[in-house]
């Protein structure tokens, strides 16, 4: 990894994934959906999470923006929570152990496999439970019993 999400073509490439992503580095991996969940209700609020880095966010120059400051932050929330209603309730699953306080490595199957439904450049064509049965279970090397 380059050290820019925008560049960034495989969430595995990522040794150590940023704690801090500005919207415009928005790619959809799975360590910016985590992020995301995160700092839900922030972004709820049209504010978008504060750089730990950084010291000022403001460089105290004036500049005419085009949308409301809150129409962004607002706007990446309202996707992926849009991705998680396509799951119909097992996106809780994910919210929740997120919320706890879990990363990456230690979601549980469930939680993973939702995490892996909602990342992505644009939004899967298949339901859940038929991407989860056809996509998810081949690729895991899974036994998918037959009907």
């Amino acid at each position: 990894m380059t050290g820019d999400c925008r560049d960034c073509k495989d969430y595995r490439e990522c040794v150590s994934p940023p704690e801090w992503f500005h919207y415009g580095q928005i790619r959809w991996c799975v360590y910016q959906v985590i992020f995301i969940l995160k700092h839900a209700d922030i972004l709820r609020a049209g504010h978008w999470p504060k750089n730990p880095d950084s010291v000022d966010d403001n460089a105290g120059q004036r500049k005419i923006k085009t949308e409301a400051s809150f129409a962004k932050p607002i706007l990446i929330l309202a996707e992926v929570e849009a991705r998680l209603d396509r799951t119909d309730n097992h996106g809780e699953l994910l919210i929740t152990q997120i919320e706890d306080g879990r990363d990456f490595n230690t979601l549980s199957d469930g939680a993973r496999a939702i995490l892996m439904y909602v990342k992505g450049a644009r939004r899967k064509r298949i339901g859940f439970r038929r991407w989860k049965r056809e996509v998810w279970n081949a690729k895991n090397c899974q036994k998918v019993p037959v009907k």
